[in-house]
């Protein structure tokens, strides 16, 4: 994850080992959030059809981004290239709700194309958010109230902005999505296509959704949104994680400048709160730095973040990433499950939100078992992943966590091979069990020991290891 790779378009090239990408994000520490985008103009969070023709930046400057970037000591970016009203920074071939339907910059404008460049320029590493939830077209539905199935239009309306974002702006290290995992979930957007798509597109491309779990679940990376419930990554973690935070976290109008932007976070808060606190957990600080409506950050941040330059130096005695499990690379997305008690279907629904988690939960005696169905053999499954009970508005926790297991897989649901056991610590971290790749429809994760009374399990996610 070099500093300052080229622009220019090109194939992708064979893919550099997830564990080596990981180890090289984790030490660049200190990021940029921008969320940018018609909501700099309108206020309306997630609102459908806004009046796009608003959006009118005519001192837009990424490179003044890119100046403040650097003198905070920040080594990447992260542009909200569309978030959930679908009004992308850039001109879309799928849609006419983007920068090219309007005047400004008489339909030529380019937000994501002055961004990538601006950073690149600058020695920065560009990444890119995207929302899979669109109210506008709509994808996921019009409003949070509302969650109607994905049509095969608008799953491929998806792909196709993914691909032009991934395909024409240069290598991308970082690919954030929102609005996915506790919108709609990871099975009415597939998860298994969308990784597929971006990997080989970009394969280098680090995924991280923002999905309120604090374990990277179908995730290369691990996401704390610190806004909800004043999340912190976990002090006993070892994963590679993001910590998103917003620079004015006491006002502005949620992730987006408003006019009330609010008091920014004093330098100690930042270094001494968050940068300090959480490098050594391997958890990059992603901050949140909004652009005002002339496509400037306004002159409180810029001076800011130059005052947390001087006060900060990233620590270069912190030990590497330690060594982490096996993890999956080729994603098989369970279509259902079976349980020996319990709503088994809540394990692999891939929805998880700050506000809702849907847990299995176990009833009886042990051993208790879920099993999922890939809904067709798959050639090479290595990894499962569990995460453990999440509670609402609280996070992680220990309640039902599984402490000794057994993994089993079949190819006809009727005769089970066990291919892994063993015992797992109790905490609220995701686990991982691996074995040697085998062919198998379904997957079954037994618990043979739970610390508590009734077994749990927020997800299951099952695939090809790398």
């Amino acid at each position: 994850m070099a500093q300052g790779d080229s622009g220019a378009d090109s194939g992708p090239g064979p893919a550099t080992p997830l564990e080596q990408l990981q180890r090289s994000f984790v030490d660049l520490r200190f990021g940029m959030f921008l969320h940018f985008g018609i909501l700099t103009y309108t206020g309306s969070w997630g609102a459908p059809n806004l009046d796009i023709s608003m959006f009118n930046p005519t001192q837009l400057d990424p490179n003044q981004w890119a100046d403040a970037a650097v003198s905070a000591g920040m080594k990447f970016g992260v542009l909200t290239t569309r978030h959930h009203d679908g009004f992308a920074l850039w001109n879309s071939q799928v849609s006419d709700f983007d920068v090219g339907a309007i005047a400004w910059q008489g339909g030529q404008g380019d937000v994501v194309r002055a961004y990538v460049d601006a950073f690149r320029a600058h020695g920065l590493l560009p990444g890119l958010y995207y929302s899979v939830w669109d109210s506008t077209h709509p994808v996921g539905g019009t409003s949070t109230n509302e969650n109607p199935p994905v049509t095969a239009d608008q799953l491929a309306y998806v792909k196709a902005q993914l691909t032009e974002l991934l395909t024409s702006y240069g290598p991308i290290p970082l690919l954030i999505f929102d609005g996915w995992g506790w919108k709609m979930g990871h099975r009415q957007v597939p998860y298994q296509e969308i990784r597929a798509l971006v990997k080989s597109l970009q394969p280098d491309c680090l995924l991280l959704d923002n999905s309120h779990l604090m374990s990277p679940w179908e995730s290369d990376l691990a996401g704390i949104e610190e806004a909800q419930g004043n999340a912190f990554v976990p002090a006993d973690n070892t994963f590679p994680a993001v910590q998103m935070q917003k620079i004015n976290a006491t006002g502005g109008n949620d992730w987006f400048w408003a006019p009330n932007l609010g008091n920014v976070m004093t330098v100690a808060t930042i270094v001494d709160q968050h940068l300090k606190r959480i490098e050594p957990l391997w958890t990059n600080f992603l901050l949140n730095c909004p652009p005002n409506r002339d496509g400037l950050l306004p002159p409180e941040i810029v001076s800011r973040l130059a005052e947390v330059g001087a006060a900060w130096a990233p620590d270069t005695s912190r030990p590497p990433l330690p060594a982490q499990p096996p993890q999956i690379d080729v994603a098989y997305d369970p279509v259902t499950a079976v349980a020996t008690s319990g709503p088994s279907t809540y394990a692999v629904d891939g929805k998880d939100d700050w506000y809702y988690y849907s847990v299995w939960e176990s009833a009886g005696v042990l051993p208790q078992s879920v099993t999922a169905d890939l809904g067709q053999e798959r050639p090479d499954v290595s990894v499962l992943n569990y995460v453990p009970r999440y509670v609402a508005q609280v996070g992680p926790s220990t309640d039902g966590a599984i402490t000794a297991y057994q993994v089993y897989v079949s190819s006809d649901g009727a005769a089970f091979t066990m291919v892994a056991s063993g015992e797992w610590p109790v905490n609220g971290l995701m686990k991982t069990a691996s074995f040697a790749p085998v062919a198998a429809r379904y997957v079954r994760l037994e618990a043979t020991a739970v610390n508590g009374t009734n077994v749990a399990a927020t997800e299951l996610a099952v695939g090809a290891g790398r």
